[in-house]
């Protein structure tokens, strides 16, 4: 499952999958399945990044607000 991978592991993968592709070493019966894994891996990245944006943005609120105090 995609969800059980860390950020890390899911870009390395969509960067193998990726190379893959741009050399042409994916046969045309694995095309489809390799472009609904990368965007999968994407999507998932991309949820990461947003999370790690929000609790980066929250850490500092509560820093700017402790300084306020």
């Amino acid at each position: 499952m995609t969800d059980d991978i860390g950020y890390s592991e899911a870009l390395a993968e969509l960067e193998s999958i990726l190379g893959e592709i741009e050399e042409e070493r994916v046969d045309i019966d694995e095309l489809a399945v390799k472009v609904r894994r990368s965007a999968e891996l994407i999507r998932l990245c991309r949820a990461r990044i947003e999370a790690a944006t929000v609790e980066v943005e929250a850490i500092v609120d509560d820093l700017e607000a402790g300084d306020e105090e």
